[in-house]
Parts: C-alpha cells; structure tokens; sequence
C-alpha cells in the first residue's frame, strides 16, 4: 500500500493509488543488453549506461528502461530520492523494476508498501497548480559507483487526440550514455512520420503482423555540452520527433473546436457594454481591453483539468480575474470579437520560437499562448501575461515568437510573428563634473527610455516601491564606481501612452585617477567601458552553435565631461564607425577649453550570429571595447565645476522647434560712425554688394581717375 504524505484532497489521493501498481514489463517491449563497463573518457556526474524509451501506438503506452551509474557523491545526493512525476486523470503507472546493484550485489526497491504519493505542486512559487502526483522512493545506503536501474510503463489517455500521438526523443546534455536505444511499433494504417536531427540518425524499419517497427540505437555518446551563450532556440543536442499528424491544420482545427465553448457569454458582454461606455473609439476600446486582462487579471495556472489542455471559460477568468496564459488570451481574444475586432489565440514556444518550423505537426510542442488581433489594416500579437505594457493596442512589445499555431478551424498551418519593429530605445547621459583635487565628483545620470526598456523600469517601480527601487539604482552604480552616494531624489516622467519612461539622478562619486608620468597630470577614464559588456566575447576556438545577440538593442550612450583640469587636446580619431551585418557602433568625440563630450551608439540587427561567422564577430566585439574605452590626461588639483540650470531636471519631453533660417538681406543698425568704421573692416561679410558698399567704391573710382589724370599731365 502506498503511503500517503502532503497530499492535497482525498478524492485525487484515492485516484492516484489506484492509477499506480507494480507489474511485470508487456509483452511486446523487447529486452535492450548493454555494456555494464562502459566508461566515458570525460568526467561526469552519472553515466548512462542504458537509454532505451519503447513506444506501442495503439496502446498509447510508453516503456522506460535506463540504467545509470552514479559517479561522484553529488550524483547520490539527486539520485537517492528516486521520484516519478504523473497525471493522474489521464496517466497510468506500471512499476517494474528499481534496483540497486554494487558488484554483484542487488538490491530490490521496488514494492509499492515502501513508495510515498505526494502531491507537491513544485510549481506554486511560479504561479502553477498542475495536480501531479510524485511517486517517491528514498533509497538507503547508497554509494558513488552504484548502479541504478529502473523501469516502469505510463499509459497515456490524451482527452485532445484521443487517436493521434506524437513523441520527442532526445539525448541528454552533457552526460555520457554508453547504448541508447528507442523503438516505435504502429499498425501500418496510421500515416506516422519521422524526423531527427541529423541524416544519421535514421531508423531500422521492418514490418510483420500489420505492424511497422521502427528501431534507433546507437552507443558511446560522448555527451554534447551546451557552448557558451547558445541561443535557446537552437538545440545542439541530437533530436528524433515521431508523429502521425498529417499536418498544422489538423492540430489548428482539432485544438479549436475544443476552444470553441463559451460558457458565461453574458458576464463577457457586460464587461464590452462597461468598455464601450468609457471609450468612445475602437483603438481606446481595444486599449481597455487588454489593460482589463494584462493589468487587473492576475497570473495562476491551475491546470486540474484535461491537463491543461482546454482553457477556463472567458466569463469564469472574468469574475475571478485571474488565469494562465491559455485562458488569458482566451478572454481578450473574446472581448476582442465582441468588440468587432478579428482575433484569435496563437500558440507558441517560448524556447524553440522559429525552430517550430522545422519540426513534424504536433500539439505537445507548444507551451505559451498569445493573441493576434487585426484592426485599421494592421496585424499585431499580445501576451496577456506582460504587466504594465505601453504603446497603446497597436505598439506593445511582443518577444519575436517566430512562428506560431492560430487557433482557428481555418488555419493552414504555422503564421509568422508579424511584421512590426516597436521602438526601443536605450538613451543615457551621464553628465560628470569632475574634480581633479581629490574631492567627490558630481555626476548627473538622465535616462530617456521606450518600448520594452521603458517597460522594465516601470514594472521595477511598481514592485519594489520607490525607496527600495532608489536602493537598487544606488547599488547599480556603487558596482560601477565603488565610492557612491546619492544626492536628493530620482525624478522620473512616466508616458504610458507614448511607452516612454525618463528618469535624472543626480550621485556624488570618487573617481580612482590614475597615475601619469608627469607629477602634475593625473589619468582618468571615460565611464563608457560598462558598454562593452552588453557584447559577449566569444571564445577564440571552433563554434559549432549560433553565438546569441541582445535584440532588439538600440544604445546610446554620451559621457559629457565638464572641468577646469581639461585643457585644449588633440584628440586622435574622434569619430570611428564600425559595421557588419549583425552589430553597428559609432563614436564621436568633441573638446574644447574646460569640456569634452564622447557618444557612442550600439545597435544589432540580428539575435544571433551563424556558427561560422562567430570568429569575425569576435574581432569586431574587441574593435569596439577599443573605441569604446577612452582615457584622458587631466591637470591636478582643480575643483569641480558649479551645476549649471538643468543640471538635475528632466529634459523637455517635447521636441524642440527651431525657427526658420532669416532670408539673406542687409541689416541696418543705428551706430556710431567710430562703431561703423571698426565694423568694416572687422566684419565685411554682413555688408552685401549693395548700397552699403557703395559709396566706398565711389570714392576708390574717383582716386584711380585723379591718380590718372596727374599721371598724364607730368608726361
């Protein structure tokens, strides 16, 4: 019997016992040898010794046998709590086999009266109650270089496609397996497909009592380890995905119609009459629309049913506010058509994003939903789990999904993430009055930010409350600078509308100024280096997976430098401009008497770098921490400058119009004749060849004539 331990409800405690018995391997699995001396040459935490997963179609079973040798003491701290995860509405469990082995000793753990049930609900923190069960066993006296051996059987009775099954195989990440092995069996009637990773990775196919039988096994994987910054979407590791989908419009079509009730029509309804009457216009409705779902419906994920699977009523998540992402499109994807406006929900994948594309149809492959909508000709997406987003309906930012599922009866198959470039924008100005004197400079930080960084801040202010949000901007400069403290209050200007956030803190900072060969200079770098980290470095050796890119990233940074110690210099490549297909920067430095300004710019056009490229990409990162690191020759002992008007204000945050140029024409003053006569010779270009200068002219004709006319009566 099984015990029963923090389990939540005795109707689900009693339904999951009777879901889980032990029982002998079916008959139509076959036995998988493998090497029990197999040692990988790179050390491990375990090693698998044995991999082999089965699959019977028809009877929507999967076999798992694996076989694992627990390395170091770290593996039996994770391995001693052996736990299998299950559903227990629409999974069966068949336990046939847990063991121990120590050289020829073997120790049987499998009865069930020694396994606790738990219900642990792992995902709480996150917001999640799946109703899971845990079957657990601690296991005693376990060792480094024990053996682990496992088995056991989960029927699977998909509520969704009750007729139709998908499967994903995949090696694990950077673990040795001395023999993998996985077999699919289907009646040859099912239309099923296969696909892997690589050409090699292709089954042995036979076919005997109406039965085609598909086999991969291999052995001696090394154990691929991730490279560093991979992008999630691209998986490195080696895949086989089996299906008999026969395509997207299938899955679209059967996934819709189990979306299609609509049950509490009514409390929907009411809420569109509310919106209409504090809206007058279609965008401000659909505006209100998706502030109700994103910002007054809370996220919890309770999948107690069809696991999940099939959304809570739209009227249900009304009154209750709150849901996952399934049933929070649900809702505006609802009130969206009530509005008049053409929606539906899209299923994404938050990991593989465009990778979807190169996968067989299947429902499984999706684990997040958002809403696409069209309206005044524009397409767009919405995730109803994003806070405090702003833009307006038509300008939210959207992660770029790739590709995704419409749920829609008429849907053909994958739509791409529409084409829409939302602003986003990185603006920051540090304003340095520098002292020389060994006495705290003054820096004043303006940051003008829109689309998803304005979004950050905002949600940042709205959780921690302003004083433990100054805490957090005081820290971040205490670990640029070391020596920081803060002087008065941030001042901030949030436009939701415009999604545009602006912020001005003003903090006194010790600079460390280096040593310089002459005892009256002192060395000082430019505090623009903090750029050259939001460009990974890559690694100088043979890349075999895609090198991740912030994107969007649009940065513009200007160091503007005020001090007396600053003299007249001469400064070599003010401006250096650097491209290639992934990265853009530019720098431009200016200086005079008492002042220098440098602006840099970064921008990328793409979220990665292809494999073979990565190396050239490198040799670009290194030009640009070059150009972007400065470094000035300043004169000791000077003080700070006073603040200048505006120092610490918020900038305008209207554009600033500047007046037409004057037409050319003279200009008349009322002046002196002393003033007149320095005038002509200082400043001849604001006299036009006109009547200003006539006179003069005059007066130079009427002396060549008299110099002429003497001239020829001495002859």
């Amino acid at each position: 019997m099984l015990n029963e331990g923090n389990v939540v409800g005795s109707d689900s405690a009693s339904l999951a016992k009777s879901r889980v018995q032990n029982g002998p391997p079916p008959d139509w699995a076959t036995h998988c040898p493998y090497d029990s001396t197999f040692k990988s040459e790179q050390d491990a935490q375990i090693t698998f010794l044995l991999l082999d997963s089965q699959i019977h179609a028809e009877q929507q079973s999967l076999l798992v046998h694996n076989v694992v040798r627990l390395e170091t003491m770290q593996a039996v701290q994770h391995w001693s709590q052996w736990r299998l995860q299950f559903e227990p509405k629409t999974q069966q469990v068949t336990l046939h086999s847990l063991k121990i082995r120590r050289g020829e000793q073997e120790i049987d753990q499998s009865h069930l009266d020694q396994f606790h049930l738990l219900q642990r609900e792992e995902g709480l923190e996150r917001f999640i109650i799946h109703g899971w069960f845990t079957l657990l066993k601690v296991l005693e006296d376990v060792r480094p270089g024990d053996v682990l051996d496992f088995s056991y059987t989960i029927r699977d009775e998909s509520a969704l496609f009750p007729h139709h099954g998908c499967h994903f195989f995949t090696l694990p990440q950077g673990v040795p397996v001395g023999k993998y092995h996985f077999a699919v069996q289907f009646n040859e009637a099912r239309q099923r497909k296969w696909k892997s990773s690589s050409a090699d990775l292709a089954p042995v196919e036979k076919k005997e009592n109406a039965m085609t039988f598909w086999e991969w096994s291999g052995g001696k994987y090394p154990g691929t380890k991730p490279e560093l910054n991979c992008p999630a979407w691209h998986i490195f590791y080696p895949w086989i995905q089996v299906s008999d989908f026969p395509d997207w419009q299938m899955v679209a079509a059967g996934i819709a119609q189990a979306w299609a009730a609509e049950a509490d029509a009514a409390a929907v309804a009411e809420i569109v009459r509310d919106i209409r009457s504090k809206a007058a216009d279609l965008p401000s409705q659909m505006e209100k629309a998706i502030e109700l779902v994103q910002d007054e419906c809370r996220y919890l994920s309770i999948n107690l049913e069809l696991g999940g699977q099939i959304p809570t009523p739209p009227g249900t998540v009304a009154r209750r506010r709150f849901g996952d992402c399934k049933d929070l499109s649900f809702l505006l994807a609802n009130l969206f058509k009530k509005l008049g406006v053409a929606a539906r929900p899209v299923l994404v994948n938050t990991f593989c994003r465009k990778a979807l594309a190169d996968f067989l149809p299947a429902p499984s492959l999706f684990n997040h939903v958002v809403v696409e909508f069209e309206a005044d000709g524009k397409r767009r997406w919405i995730d109803t789990t994003f806070k405090e987003q702003g833009g307006g309906a038509f300008n939210r930012i959207v992660p770029d999904y790739g590709v995704g599922l419409p749920v829609d009866a008429a849907a053909t198959g994958l739509a791409p993430t529409p084409p829409f470039e939302p602003p986003d924008l990185f603006d920051l100005r540090e304003h340095v009055l520098l002292d020389t004197s060994n006495a705290p400079s003054l820096m004043a930080v303006t940051l003008t930010t829109e689309g998803g960084q304005a979004e950050v801040l905002r949600r940042e202010l709205k959780q921690s409350g302003m004083a433990e949000w100054a805490k957090q901007r005081l820290q971040v400069m205490v670990n640029r600078f070391r020596s920081v403290k803060r002087v008065g209050e941030i001042k901030y200007r949030d436009d939701r509308a415009a999604n545009r956030f602006t912020l001005v803190e003003v903090f006194e900072i010790s600079f460390e100024l280096g040593k310089h060969p002459n005892p009256k200079l002192c060395r000082f770098n430019l505090p623009g280096n903090w750029l050259t980290g939001v460009l990974l470095m890559p690694q100088k050796t043979e890349r075999r997976a895609p090198f991740l890119l912030p994107h969007p990233c649009h940065i513009q940074y200007t160091a503007d430098i005020d001090s007396p110690a600053i003299q007249r210099i001469k400064l070599n490549e003010p401006r250096e401009d650097l491209r290639s297909p992934f990265v853009e920067f530019s720098r431009n430095t200016r200086s005079g008497h008492g002042y220098l300004v440098m602006k840099l710019e970064l921008t990328t056009h793409a979220d990665a770098v292809p494999a073979d490229q990565v190396q050239r990409h490198g040799d670009m990162v290194e030009q640009i921490c070059r150009a972007a690191c400065r470094e000035l020759s300043l004169l000791r002992g000077y003080s700070r400058s006073r603040p200048k008007a505006g120092f610490d204000e918020l900038p305008s945050d209207k554009k600033e119009i500047k007046p037409p140029p004057l037409p050319l024409q003279p200009v008349y003053r009322e002046t002196t004749s002393s003033q007149r006569h320095r005038r002509r010779y200082r400043e001849p270009n604001k006299y036009l060849w006109g009547i200003g200068r006539l006179p003069w002219r005059l007066i130079w004709i009427l002396v060549v004539i008299l110099i002429w006319v003497l001239t020829a009566l001495i002859r």
